[in-house]
């Protein structure tokens, strides 16, 4: 925990501030933390579990109550120069008017007197702030162990167990370990040392299972299994060019750190339907040896006030916490669309779109964006500026080159490739073709040969598939129209 939120925690019991909220996953800390601060108080605490509780012990000292007869107890004792804990908090303010209206009483009560010192602190997981009390709560979230604190728990385990850990290898185990608790680091390096009798890169298997966990815990962001490999796109020279030299600096960020290098944000990838930004997102987790994690902004709204914007927030939180990762937002201009229309449903997306924005902007996690749409024209233009991504790429239909390159690259890959196929042939009779037609078509044609108990696959049974094709460019001529005029009048540079 950072000396600079120590103090400033400090500073606000010192000052008599009444409420402190701690949101935060570990009681622990927090245990120590309020312990520190107290200086000597007394403190008193109330958990969902136990009701009134010592606070060192945790042993209960009365009865079970509920919040509110806790508070109505206090409400007859001097509190001065006490600390009052209340655990859960969010579980027992939550539709609990009574308990609100005690807890807003004995605020009051304290204020009213100049010479009293007490605080309380609201601990809990999630954040519950009923309105009666925010101008008195201030909120503060306890960081879990930053990269230093890692490496240092991490030499403790070593040295406990008597292992030899360099520089490098320290590092790297720090960077994953990001976003976990101390308890969650301290139980993995175990694991892993119990399982082969070394603490080392070979245990980071289980770090990536440990953060699945959390991911599916979360019900927000899915983690998608990779497949796909840099290799199985067929084109985009010039973006797959971009993303390897991400890859290095991702690979050595240590070093590539105190060179001065940037971390990098991440990427805008928009153009045309079916030609290759998905397949991009998942072979740009495999270059970067990370986890993909996939946001479904439909997932994120409620129906509560505010609660979609709480599921932003915890959204960003859990991608936080198994960081390093690759965030992948899908169809990006469906989740802000409408934004300054001004009806209801535009407010929530605009209060999206700007923690959104703030977040990319501020960010120092390692949360690699990527960003795919097809139509740009209704995103607002504070998201496609410098700042937000390190760049944004358009990618077009795929040239004749490129369409070569894709009949290659699938029917390799379904072992239909042989000396009767004309690649070139084909890549001249599929103008305006998208990788997704190219696809179909081999698909396609594969299943007649089979049907039809040929030997093999040849190029006549591919162009007879051609010509009874209508094309993505064909289906949707006028939106495709649009489209070209839109991204040629943002002069986006292009991925191939």
């Amino acid at each position: 925990m950072s000396d600079t939120l120590i103090t400033t925690l400090r500073a606000h019991v010192e000052s008599h501030y009444p409420i402190l909220y701690l949101l935060t996953h570990t009681d622990t800390d927090a245990d120590v933390l309020i312990r520190d601060l107290a200086d000597g108080r007394k403190i008193l605490e109330w958990n969902m579990a136990r009701g009134v509780v010592d606070f060192a012990t945790k042993r209960p000292l009365l009865a079970w109550c509920d919040l509110a007869s806790a508070l109505d107890n206090l409400l007859d004792q001097d509190l001065n120069h006490h600390i009052v804990v209340i655990r859960d908090a969010h579980l027992g303010l939550r539709e609990q008017p009574l308990a609100v209206a005690r807890l807003k009483l004995l605020v009051n009560r304290i204020l009213a007197d100049d010479d009293s010192a007490v605080t309380f602190f609201l601990l809990s997981s999630q954040i519950f702030i009923p309105p009666e009390l925010e101008k008195f709560i201030t909120l503060f979230e306890l960081p879990l162990p930053d990269e230093s604190a890692i490496r240092t728990i991490i030499s403790d385990y070593a040295d406990a167990y008597a292992q030899a850990m360099n520089e490098e290898t320290l590092g790297k185990m720090a960077l994953a370990l990001q976003g976990l608790t101390r308890y969650e680091i301290g139980q993995l390096i175990n694991r892993g040392y119990q399982r082969d009798g070394n603490i080392g890169l070979e245990d980071l298997d289980l770090v990536l299972a440990e953060k699945a966990q959390i991911i599916k815990k979360s019900g927000i962001l899915e983690m998608l299994t990779i497949k796909e490999q840099g290799n199985d796109i067929g084109g985009l020279a010039k973006l797959k060019q971009w993303l390897q030299q991400k890859a290095r600096i991702l690979s050595d960020w240590p070093a590539a750190r105190a060179f001065g290098v940037e971390p990098p944000k991440g990427v805008m990838i928009v153009g045309m339907p079916g030609c290759g930004k998905s397949l991009t997102a998942k072979a740009a987790a495999a270059l970067f040896n990370l986890p993909l994690l996939k946001l479904d902004m439909g997932s994120l709204m409620g129906k509560y006030v505010g609660e979609s914007e709480g599921n932003m927030r915890r959204a960003i939180q859990v991608a936080e916490a198994v960081s390093p990762c690759v965030l992948w937002v899908d169809e990006v201009e469906k989740a802000f669309f409408g934004i300054s229309s001004g009806h209801e449903g535009s407010e929530v997306a605009t209060r999206l779109f700007g923690y959104f924005l703030t977040w990319m902007q501020d960010k120092t996690k390692q949360v690699f964006v990527i960003a795919t749409a097809n139509d740009i024209s209704s995103l607002p233009p504070e998201l496609l500026r410098k700042g937000r991504f390190d760049e944004i790429f358009y990618v077009d239909f795929p040239t004749e080159a490129e369409r070569i390159d894709i009949f290659r690259l699938h029917l390799h890959r379904r072992k239909q490739l042989s000396a009767q196929i004309q690649l070139e042939e084909l890549a001249k009779k599929t103008s305006g073709y998208s990788g997704a037609d190219i696809e179909a078509v081999v698909k396609e044609a594969i299943e007649q040969a089979f049907v039809d108990k040929c030997v093999a696959l040849d190029n006549t049974r591919l162009l007879q598939v051609i010509n009874h094709t209508h094309p993505l460019r064909d289906v949707m001529a006028n939106k495709i129209k649009k489209f070209e005029e839109r991204f040629a009048e943002m002069k986006i540079k292009p991925a191939s």
